[in-house]
């Protein structure tokens, strides 16, 4: 989140409208279960368009995995993403 938060701030990378973001994680969930695994989000994050750095992703998976379940409850996780970045 800090790191993301302060590429926004520095206006180095311009955030995907919230609909986009939900739009995106929702095709990673054909099954519309309310999330996506940590596995799936992290190959996903290292291997695809331009990938992460791994201390990147523990940045991200740190916020946006749930301790209970291991998976990723992207409505939840993208509203935190509003809420930090306002």
């Amino acid at each position: 989140m800090p790191h993301v938060a302060g590429l926004l701030a520095e206006h180095r990378m311009e955030p995907a409208p919230p609909e986009k973001l939900l739009e995106a994680f929702r095709v990673l969930d054909p099954e519309e279960k309310g999330y996506v695994s940590k596995e799936a989000i992290s190959k996903l994050m290292m291997e695809e368009g331009e990938p992460f750095t791994q201390e990147e992703l523990d940045e991200m998976l740190a916020t946006a995995v749930d301790q209970g379940s291991g998976n990723i409850p992207y409505e939840y996780y993208l509203n935190q993403l509003m809420v930090d970045t306002v």
